[in-house]
């Protein structure tokens, strides 16, 4: 696929934006990226834009984090099964 270009508008700032998803996908992200500012920024009410931004970066690294970890725990226990069941 080619490169494309799009403006999106995050925490209320426009930014042009390379990529070669489909741009309903870069929707989705920037929406879900909004919504977790708003989430972010909601939780205390003298939260400036950039803070909120870092929270919800913050928080989004987490949940990555965890889900890499459950996949990575995942993995191990297919394998394990996986050789089990080849030995027997």
């Amino acid at each position: 696929m080619e490169t494309q270009r799009l403006t999106v508008r995050v925490a209320g700032k426009n930014y042009r934006l390379s990529f070669s998803d489909e741009p309903e996908h870069i929707k989705r992200l920037v929406s879900f990226t909004n919504r977790r500012i708003a989430e972010a920024g909601a939780s205390s009410l003298n939260m400036d834009r950039e803070t909120a931004a870092v929270a919800a970066a913050l928080s989004l690294a987490d949940d990555l984090m965890k889900a890499q970890d459950d996949n990575a725990r995942l993995r191990r226990a297919i394998d394990a099964k996986l050789a089990k069941a080849s030995d027997g």
